[in-house]
């Protein structure tokens, strides 16, 4: 009878989809679509051969310049002054942007659910003779865009002509380590989803603990143990995670702990104010991000 209740929640677990799926995701309307146009020039063998061979010369010249000048702005442009986490609204809670000093993004919902990444590229809107950015799916297709206001370090942002969404900046590309934490520090607390919670506890130079618990029912949980260390961008468990099965049978008792494997592994991300738990023993973790639970803390 044991062993079919730990099959059957593990293949609960399997079933269940991540936190918040159902938040709204942010408006990826554009207003306006921002186009370049090229002329080219033809010409007949006629007696105006030569003068138009000239001019056709000059306009390529000319071509070849711009195309060149703007190459060699492309490569020099730089994003830190848009650089950092986004937020709608300034709510740590809403769906937020990432945007990179190297001109990359990616959006999230506010469950923590990556939602669409891509690039941006600050371009002349010829129309209302002003720049724009613009923000293109890894597709190359337009995504949002934003007028540059001349602020040399942002702090808001307005989507279109509209002004919505409105995303505010929270802190820099370097996360919280922008106000003299370091990255890591970041992990450390509570976290939760849905009937599955997340303990991280840092016991300093670079070594950590998580510990997640996992409801089925009122007298039973599945609890996965992990020393982690950190390495550069994410916390890792490299082999020696415990996956127990926890169960009280009788009033009064102490729980029955079923030991599963000793040999688990797993990674945990930041991925803006959430945890994604990567579970590569037996996936457990797909799907799932932690939102940080600050009832406990």
């Amino acid at each position: 009878m044991k062993k079919i209740c730990i099959i059957a929640f593990l293949v609960s677990i399997a079933a269940l989809t991540s936190c918040g799926r159902d938040v709204d995701k942010p408006a990826s309307t554009v207003s306006e679509k921002v186009t370049a146009t090229a002329a080219e020039t033809t010409t007949d063998t006629t007696t105006s051969t030569t003068a138009t061979a000239v001019s056709t010369t000059k306009k390529t010249e000319s071509t070849t310049s711009a195309e060149t000048t703007a190459a060699g702005s492309e490569k020099a442009e730089n994003y830190a002054g848009i650089a950092g986490y986004w937020y709608i609204d300034g709510d740590p809670g809403a769906a937020s942007l990432n945007i990179t000093e190297d001109g990359k993004f990616a959006a999230y919902y506010a469950s923590g659910l990556l939602e669409n990444k891509g690039y941006i590229k600050r371009v002349l809107d010829t129309e209302i003779n002003n720049y724009i950015y613009c923000m293109y799916l890894d597709s190359g297709e337009l995504y949002m865009a934003f007028a540059d206001d001349g602020e040399e370090f942002k702090t808001d942002i307005y989507m279109g002509n509209g002004g919505e969404p409105h995303y505010a900046r929270l802190y820099g590309d370097g996360g919280i380590s922008d106000d003299g934490r370091g990255p890591e520090e970041a992990y450390e607390g509570k976290w939760q989803c849905e009937r599955a919670r997340l303990s991280i506890e840092d016991r300093g130079e670079g070594i950590f603990h998580a510990l997640i618990t996992w409801s089925d029912s009122a007298a039973s949980y599945a609890e996965w143990d992990y020393p982690l260390i950190f390495d550069t961008d994410r916390l890792i468990c490299d082999g020696n995670g415990t996956l127990t099965y926890v169960e009280y049978k009788e009033a009064g008792a102490g729980p029955e702990r079923t030991v599963e494997y000793t040999d688990g592994s797993a990674e945990f991300t930041l991925e803006g104010n959430s945890i994604r738990w990567n579970d590569k023993k037996e996936h457990s973790g797909d799907n799932i991000i932690f939102r940080r639970n600050t009832h406990e803390e």
